[in-house]
């Protein structure tokens, strides 16, 4: 790894997230919130500060990017932004404990919606806009837009992108990495509007439906109000969110095949088809167990789908509070927390083709058992996968599952109850946000102590990067040249 080359790219990222703070401070402005548009006004000139100096130790324009160099890019990054996106909330004073503001700022930048704020309606507009835009940088990743933004990396881009880009298969859209960046953010970006204008139809405010749809295209779930959306009681609102909550858990590149025509990949998706399966199969069970609540049926449903969606794309956001649903509901709900969405999507979670593909995996176990001379191959999507793809998805599932027990214990050592520390972990690991018990939804983290929220910063980064890549970085071999 080359520390000027991680240095040099690492402020260009700095750069690009110092101008998306002019964003709150030119509303802060507007509305004549004068603290809120010195504090994100300070932060702004810090970043740029930051990325200045960072420039300067990196030198020039690198001519070759190594993969090291990318791992080491691509966690910089992270690290750095929980520091500057959480700057302007303690300046401000909305959030006066730092390490309440970092864990604010990475659950905003990671896509978690995990927050520490227990009256999001008493917070400036332009802070929750910042939240939102987080949520919205951050889901497509901002190394995807550095990528698409500056096309100088040539072959290193392949590098960041790869590191960026959830999911155990990554693969271009197009010929040149920079080409498949740019897709996807017209593909997201696209969304973004059309999921802003027809709540906005629907009867949301303006401002509301441009901090919702950010949320809800990035799978983040912070909103502009307390109660989430279930604050405007709408259910013409609640099933626009569903849409787009199921729409962005799905690969963006099924969308960019879409537009060019090849409308066959949709349905032959296995791991569209297994998400699907998945959430139906959910929302059945838990529309009839809260039957007594909302004896209407159709009414059981839309908030079944709502709450199932809100988990399993890992968005987070809610209508009602599903901790208290029946057990069964609320462990089926815990069940998909650790599942997520689909590769390839601004979501989180082990992703839906990796618990396919284990399914499958236990599936030639059992009948290698039966039948030991039988040579047993793993079929999905028409062909046979790679056993050095299976052996990839085995590991990352034993990392996140060790990941997972070792935070909750940690948690539970400094005083949280099982059931919270449990559900903690994973709405931070698989980028969830809201969790059960004390963390439930209508609930917030501010309780945690300092050292859990580090930990659960450390969960929220190492899910957003597929844990390896994040981890990988404090390894000796890494900083080998």
């Amino acid at each position: 790894m080359s520390p000027r080359v991680v240095a040099g790219l690492t402020g260009m990222l700095i750069g690009i997230v110092a101008l998306l703070l002019l964003v709150p401070t030119a509303l802060a402005l507007h509305d004549g919130t004068m603290r809120a548009a010195l504090a994100y006004g300070s932060t702004t000139a810090l970043a740029l500060v930051l990325a200045f100096v960072l420039r300067r130790i990196g030198g020039g324009s690198p001519e070759e990017i190594h993969r090291k160099d990318a791992l080491g890019v691509v966690a910089l990054t992270w690290l750095f932004l929980g520091l500057v996106g959480g700057l302007p909330f303690v300046l401000e004073g909305s959030i006066p404990d730092p390490m309440g503001a970092l864990f604010e700022a990475v659950s905003g930048f990671t896509t978690t919606g995990a927050t520490v704020v227990p009256d999001v309606d008493g917070l400036s507009r332009a802070t929750n806009l910042w939240r939102c835009l987080m949520h919205w940088v951050g889901g497509m990743g901002i190394v995807v837009l550095f990528v698409a933004v500056f096309p100088i990396l040539g072959v290193g881009a392949k590098h960041l992108f790869k590191s960026e880009v959830p999911g155990p298969i990554t693969e271009g859209l197009r010929p040149k990495i920079k080409q498949t960046a740019v897709a996807l953010w017209w593909v997201y970006g696209g969304l973004t509007v059309l999921c802003t204008a027809l709540l906005v139809v629907a009867g949301m405010p303006l401002y509301d439906a441009i901090c919702h749809a950010m949320s809800t295209l990035g799978t983040g779930g912070f909103s502009t109000k307390s109660a989430s959306v279930g604050a405007y009681q709408s259910a013409v609102i609640d099933w626009i969110v569903i849409a787009f909550m199921l729409v962005a858990g799905l690969n963006f590149g099924l969308y960019y095949g879409l537009l060019r025509g090849r409308w066959t990949e949709l349905w032959r998706n296995y791991e569209l088809r297994f998400y699907l399966a998945v959430n139906a199969a959910v929302i059945a069970l838990v529309a009839v167990s809260i039957l007594d609540r909302h004896p209407n049926p159709i009414e059981a449903v839309r908030y079944a789908a709502f709450q199932t969606a809100a988990v399993t794309t890992t968005t987070g956001f809610m209508t009602e509070d599903f901790d208290t649903y029946p057990d069964i509901a609320r462990f089926a709900l815990f069940l998909c927390m650790f599942m997520g969405a689909c590769a390839g999507s601004t979501a989180g979670g082990l992703k839906a083709s990796r618990v396919f593909i284990l399914i499958k995996v236990v599936l030639r176990e059992l009948r290698s058992a039966v039948r030991p001379n039988v040579v047993q191959t793993i079929r999905v999507g028409g062909g046979n996968l790679p056993p050095d793809v299976v052996r990839g998805i085995g590991t990352f599932f034993v990392a996140y599952m060790l990941l997972f027990a070792t935070t909750s214990f940690v948690l539970v050592f400094l005083g949280l109850d099982m059931i919270s520390s449990m559900s903690a972990t994973v709405a931070c690991l698989s980028s969830v946000g809201p969790g059960l018990a004390d963390v439930g939804p209508a609930q917030n983290f501010g309780f945690v102590p300092g050292l859990g929220k580090g930990a659960l910063c450390l969960c929220m980064i190492a899910g957003r990067l597929e844990i390896f890549a994040l981890f990988a970085v404090f390894s000796p071999e890494c900083w080998r040249r």
